[in-house]
């Protein structure tokens, strides 16, 4: 039998490793960390209006399990209602119309039962007001992690919609790290050279797996009273990373869950935090996601009045922190859109550039690679 959400988890993991490979184009310089739910989520809510060529790319570049609105919509109410009363993650989605637009009683109907995405009326044209509304909603819903998602030149008269995914995650590892054992030690940013980390430590039993063909290890640490957890890949080689994220192309992520054994094993790893932004359009254009933002985009079941609506800007801002307690990340994605004018112990010592993942085994919520000592 077809497993719509199983389907939908690995399509997430092959969307993950595909916009982890253009970030990581040129080498990755920088650390990174993003949420594939949160962008999927945010594309989403745009899909659901959306008909013709330009839905198939959406679904296309996205792997969702269909180009039908509706079972693309059952596979995320699936997981938001897994995760409904959750402590540790809150996934909130928002739609801002601009005042005196309405939405299609059916588009509206079906966000509010699909991505439980609740929709407001706003004057993009008074755009610090609706800057400051859309930040204060983003902020709220991340625990105050992401402060400005949108500034006002994001708006103006012919803004139409403005829609929104935003998610927390706080979790406290099963196996607490002793801060009596954090020290400071090299991390290996290329082959000779290293900068100072501070680095936790200690030895327990996690999921451990070693992948010949990928030339990695992977440790899973889970997160206490939760079917979640950090799932890290760490490349054998110091400057292993661009080859990984290469050949993650030919293996689904949700299938490496199934080939790790529970073993004692000393653990060292970074506590770090990094902040991460970027402007997804040109990347989404990349993957195949074009004509949603030209002119001939088709989101004809979005509004009752059937101007043409595009998308002008998906921006995505992400933050973690990996401390000796556990996880803090949060992540928030906006999209735009404009009207055209009438004229998105085994040894683990995680000392050399590693991808990691939060994830309940299935559904990445957020990815990132750690490759240098954050400047903060």
């Amino acid at each position: 039998m077809f497993d719509f959400n199983l389907e939908f988890a690995r399509g997430g993991a092959r969307f993950t490793s595909e916009l982890f490979q253009l970030l990581a184009a040129g080498g990755v310089k920088e650390n990174i960390v993003f949420s594939p739910f949160s962008i999927q989520a945010c594309i989403a809510l745009a899909f659901a209006g959306a008909q013709g060529e330009t839905a198939d790319e959406i679904a296309k570049a996205l792997h969702f399990v269909s180009n039908f609105p509706p079972e693309v919509g059952q596979t995320f109410q699936f997981v938001l209602e897994q995760y409904k009363n959750s402590s540790l993650l809150s996934v909130a989605n928002k739609l801002y119309v601009q005042q005196g637009k309405q939405l299609k009683q059916s588009y509206a109907a079906a966000i509010k039962e699909h991505y439980h995405s609740e929709a407001e009326s706003i004057n993009f044209a008074l755009s610090d007001a609706a800057a400051q509304a859309i930040n204060s909603w983003v902020n709220a819903k991340t625990q105050g992690k992401i402060t400005e998602l949108v500034s006002a030149d994001s708006f103006s008269d012919n803004t139409r919609l403005v829609l929104l995914n935003a998610l927390h995650f706080k979790g406290s590892w099963t196996h607490k790290f002793n801060e009596q054992g954090t020290a400071e030690d090299d991390f290996f940013v290329g082959e000779e050279e290293a900068v100072k980390v501070n680095y936790m430590n200690q030895k327990a039993k996690f999921g451990y797996g070693f992948f010949e063909d990928l030339g990695c290890t992977a440790l899973d640490m889970p997160y206490k009273d939760s079917d979640l957890s950090m799932f890290v890949l760490l490349p054998q080689e110091r400057s292993g990373l661009k080859d990984l994220s290469e050949k993650l192309k030919s293996v689904n992520l949700v299938d490496l869950a199934d080939k790790l054994d529970v073993e004692e094993v000393q653990v060292k790893f970074p506590k770090f935090k990094v902040d991460y932004s970027l402007e997804l359009g040109d990347k989404l254009k990349e993957l195949g996601i074009k004509k949603m933002f030209t002119e001939s985009a088709e989101f004809n079941n979005l509004l009752e009045s059937p101007e043409g609506v595009f998308v002008s800007k998906v921006l995505h801002k992400a933050t973690i922190e990996v401390n000796e307690e556990g996880t803090e990340a949060a992540a928030a994605t906006g999209m735009i859109m404009m009207t055209r004018m009438m004229t998105f112990p085994l040894q683990f010592q995680a000392d050399r550039p590693f991808l990691y993942v939060i994830w309940n085994k299935k559904n990445i919520l957020f990815a990132g690679a750690f490759v240098n000592a954050p400047t903060s």
